[in-house]
């Protein structure tokens, strides 16, 4: 159970995501890098009191997760593309994490709207205590009614404070997922919508310069054991960018804890058949008797 002041943080975090949200679309534009988005979302968060719970995503056609831009990223958005942001706040480790999709100019715009209601339905499918495999019927039900396909190896997640895969998943796709959904947590629900044609599935695709500590206890060399408790107190277990770190000293340093798997660089996710991908996604919070919608 949260205590009061835990629930005010888990909203706050979540009231933080949603304001950032609403001006995503002022900053995905034609022509404006990928830095340039990665980079206003985060200041926008913090300037709105949080810090960002894992780096700015930003998913471009058939990128379904884990990219955000590198140090001096050169790209830039360009027209016809279909563009996801997934953005997250922590506030005192409590997160809420929230995506929109935007099309500059895509053929597939009709498939946000699809992304967008099958996230409203699934949404209407929590309760307290009940399936969480009813959740991926719905969303599965709901795609493939408008002749789309979900992504079956993306899932939604439980989060817990400091982690935003806290170990239960919320399916797209029916399943025999036994799990219900518990009093006093956290859970992101993410339907991702694809073409009929393509795999409906995602594949490890190159780094993708968000970076995680996965060892608790650091490396026997002393600058690197400094190095990487500075790294733990600001970040602890939840995601980084290396753009964040990639001062010159920390560049090295950093490349070294992924080199000596202290620390875990994540894989851009990207559609089997190189098919575009279209996501929406928000936090909701269970009490004993309702759900609340964070984001």
């Amino acid at each position: 159970m949260f205590t009061e002041e835990e629930v005010e943080e888990i909203l706050r975090a979540g009231k933080i995501v949603k304001e950032v949200r609403s001006k995503v679309p002022e900053f995905v534009k034609e022509g404006v890098k990928v830095l340039e988005v990665c980079e206003r979302v985060e200041e926008e968060i913090r300037r709105l009191g949080g810090e960002p719970a894992f780096p700015c995503n930003v998913g471009i056609d058939s990128i379904g997760a884990h990219y955000t831009s590198p140090p001096e990223d050169r790209s830039f958005l360009s027209a016809g593309s279909l563009v996801k942001v997934d953005l997250g706040a922590q506030v005192n480790g409590f997160v809420a994490d929230s995506a929109v999709t935007i099309s500059l100019g895509s053929d597939y715009e009709e498939m946000i709207g699809v992304a967008e209601e099958a996230l409203e339905r699934a949404i209407g499918a929590v309760s307290v205590g009940g399936k969480i495999s009813e959740v991926g019927v719905v969303v599965e039900k709901t795609i493939k009614s408008h002749g789309y396909k979900p992504i079956s190896n993306l899932t939604g997640h439980q989060i817990s404070r400091y982690t935003i895969h806290a170990g239960v998943s919320v399916p797209n796709v029916a399943t025999r997922n036994g799990g219900r959904f518990e009093p006093w947590s956290v859970y992101a629900i993410e339907p991702f919508v694809t073409l009929p044609d393509a795999s409906g599935e995602v594949v490890n695709g190159p780094p993708g310069n968000i970076l995680h500590i996965i060892k608790l206890k650091g490396p026997k060399d002393q600058n690197a054991r400094r190095y990487f408790d500075k790294l733990w107190r600001s970040y602890r277990t939840l995601p980084f960018a290396r753009r964040w770190v990639s001062h010159s000293e920390g560049y090295s340093l950093t490349e070294a804890l992924v080199a000596g798997r202290f620390v875990y660089e994540y894989p851009v996710l990207m559609e089997k058949s190189g098919r575009t991908i279209a996501q929406a996604e928000h936090t909701l919070l269970t009490t004993d008797k309702e759900v609340i919608l964070v984001t």
